[in-house]
């Protein structure tokens, strides 16, 4: 190859190189400016660079702020109203000391929000912020308070324990997201009260009669397992589930396992890879239930009665502060299941739910030979002092044939 003719090579790779680091550069700056952030949490570290001012170092996923403190937000890019929320926390120490605390909140100078607060506790502001002020961009999103502690070390201004601030559109927001649930909750009351005036509690008696006679009780399998369950109940615990989002689902009577392994099927389906299914029996009949892979990563099997109180205490000891649903499907004579009602109830998390199934042996009854069972021991559990820590929500009912009416019991 001639000298000439390697020169131009040459010179064409280093034109090709060139060209292909333009290409690289051009690129990032493209990325620069179409990424747009209208939301900083606290312990996001990729988002920090938005904080402007008045931040201190992130603690448990919170930062204190100081009096005065702003960060840098890109509106969302919507012709439907933006509104600035933002989620924080007032200290018990700080409302010690000032009666009140008043919090303003200005978005590129103009006043967009101001409440005042007279507890502890976590809030979120939310407030539409007019087009007016958001001429510049990034807006800059600045919160000051009337009132701030000093630190006892170094004499800094503590004043909020911020967790996130963003610019939104209102569908996004926590407002937006209550308002939809508590409308729901609403419209869901009037369809049972509605269903309740098209079927008199007489007819629903008959049916529920009818329906527990269905020989299909003695031939239903999940995954191959036996279970005896209510499908409709099945329905409406998976629904408990999603709401509550547990860490464990606490079960008494194991069987064949086939309702531990639906629970195991929830969990993995929902994405709830940490939560866990601990399930009690005196017997061990879930060999083949517990050869399924899903029962081997969330399924944890107690051999042993469910009133042990060696068998509790572990339980306890696992589910301590931890969201939890307890479901009791063992023993249906009354004294067994208030025993475990007692035993159980404390594990439960507020707003979580205690449900004690086949209340409709001796609660409409179906099963009138077999004497006071599990309804009488809910009514016994409540009258003797559970009212105070649980509440009955009947609208778990409302498809009608549950096998557990009045034993859908939420922890307040």
């Amino acid at each position: 190859m001639s000298r000439a003719v390697m020169g131009r090579t040459v010179r064409y790779k280093q034109a090709i190189f060139l060209l292909c680091l333009m290409g690289i550069s051009c690129g990032c700056r493209r990325k620069q400016v179409t990424e747009r952030i209208n939301e900083v949490r606290m312990s996001d570290a990729g988002r920090q660079s938005r904080l402007l001012r008045g931040f201190y170092g992130v603690t448990g996923g919170w930062r204190w702020t100081s009096r005065i403190f702003a960060v840098s937000l890109d509106p969302p890019q919507a012709d439907r109203g933006t509104y600035l929320e933002f989620d924080f926390g007032l200290s018990s120490e700080l409302l010690s000391e000032y009666a009140t605390v008043t919090l303003v909140a200005r978005v590129n100078g103009v006043e967009v929000g101001r409440q005042k607060y007279d507890k502890a506790g976590r809030y979120v502001l939310a407030t539409c912020v007019p087009f007016a002020a958001l001429g510049k961009k990034p807006a800059e999103v600045e919160f000051e308070l009337d009132n701030a502690l000093k630190g006892p070390r170094d004499g800094r201004l503590l004043g909020a324990n911020a967790i996130s601030i963003g610019l939104k559109e209102y569908e996004q927001t926590t407002e937006y997201r209550e308002t939809q649930a508590r409308l729901a909750r609403e419209a869901y009351s009037k369809l049972v009260e509605e269903r309740h005036r098209q079927m008199p509690p007489q007819k629903e008696r008959e049916l529920m009669k009818l329906f527990h006679e269905l020989p299909v009780w003695q031939n239903l399998w999940f995954q191959n397992v036996r279970i005896i369950k209510n499908p409709l109940d099945l329905w409406m615990m998976q629904q408990i589930v999603y709401e509550r989002q547990p860490d464990f689902i606490v079960e008494t009577g194991t069987w064949h396992g086939g309702s531990a392994l639906y629970w195991a099927y929830t969990l993995h389906g929902m994405s709830l890879l940490h939560s866990r299914v601990l399930t009690v029996d005196v017997q061990d009949f879930t060999p083949q239930a517990a050869s399924n892979p899903l029962w081997k990563k969330y399924v944890e099997f107690f051999h042993g009665s469910s009133t042990d109180p060696a068998i509790v205490s572990r339980i306890a000891e696992k589910v301590k502060g931890r969201k939890t649903i307890v479901t009791l499907d063992s023993d249906h004579s009354m004294s067994h299941v208030l025993q475990e009602l007692r035993m159980y109830s404390p594990l439960v998390s507020p707003g979580s739910y205690l449900i004690v199934e086949d209340t409709h042996l001796d609660g409409l009854p179906t099963h009138p030979e077999q004497g006071p069972g599990p309804m009488a021991a809910v009514r016994r559990f409540l009258e003797e002092g559970g009212n105070k820590d649980f509440e009955r929500d009947d609208s778990r009912g409302a498809l009608v044939m549950t096998f557990n009416p009045g034993g859908w019991l939420r922890r307040k």
